[in-house]
């Protein structure tokens, strides 16, 4: 049984159409896992805050094993200090951070920790991290942290509350005065 409707000329437009669709999703797909290497948690903080931040650095495909990671921090985040972690040993130098020594294997992630002071001001910083193994093989990524200005105070919803506060301390009074007036007339002695 033949089904002519595939030779329509209506298919050979949805053809080439699949097939641009097709490599679409294809490099979607292909680009998605590049983006996704290397994380930071979290991706937002408030301006001048102290924060905790943590890199999620995977092995996705080194079989030699990654043995080394360097943060490179952002010139306007003041950097504190950095978690120790077993196995690697850990050197300072300026605003930047490396761990090296013990491995992170193929398929698995180890997190990096560092503390410090979000920049004074509303922006958007990076962080060079360079990833290697022991052969000498490197990437380095930019991680973006995203830094906020607080949110604006609301002055008039404290005032309300202020104000609240305030009639329900003199409408408490006023209920006591009532009941105590109450009280003095139905304890007096009659006249």
């Amino acid at each position: 049984m033949r089904c002519s409707g595939w030779s329509s000329p209506s298919t050979w437009v949805s053809r080439p159409a699949l097939a641009v669709l097709g490599c679409s999703v294809l490099a979607l797909l292909a680009a998605a896992p590049a983006g996704a290497h290397l994380s930071i948690n979290p991706s937002r903080v408030q301006t001048g805050q102290l924060v905790d931040l943590v890199f999620s650095v995977p092995n996705t495909s080194d079989a030699h094993g990654i043995d080394h990671v360097t943060l490179g921090i952002p010139g306007d985040f003041e950097l504190d200090d950095a978690e120790a972690k077993s196995g690697w040993a850990q050197s300072r130098t300026g605003q930047a951070i490396t761990w090296a020594g013990g491995p992170i294997p193929r398929h698995q992630f180890a997190r990096f920790a560092i503390r410090g002071t979000a920049p004074e001001r509303a922006e958007t910083i990076l962080f060079n991290v360079l990833v290697g193994d022991r052969t000498g093989k490197s990437i380095t990524y930019r991680v973006a942290l995203d830094v906020e200005a607080h949110a604006p105070r609301d002055a008039g919803a404290r005032s309300l509350g202020k104000a609240a506060l305030a009639l329900g301390v003199v409408g408490i009074a006023l209920a006591l005065g009532a009941l105590f007036a109450c009280l003095y007339l139905w304890l007096r002695p009659p006249s």
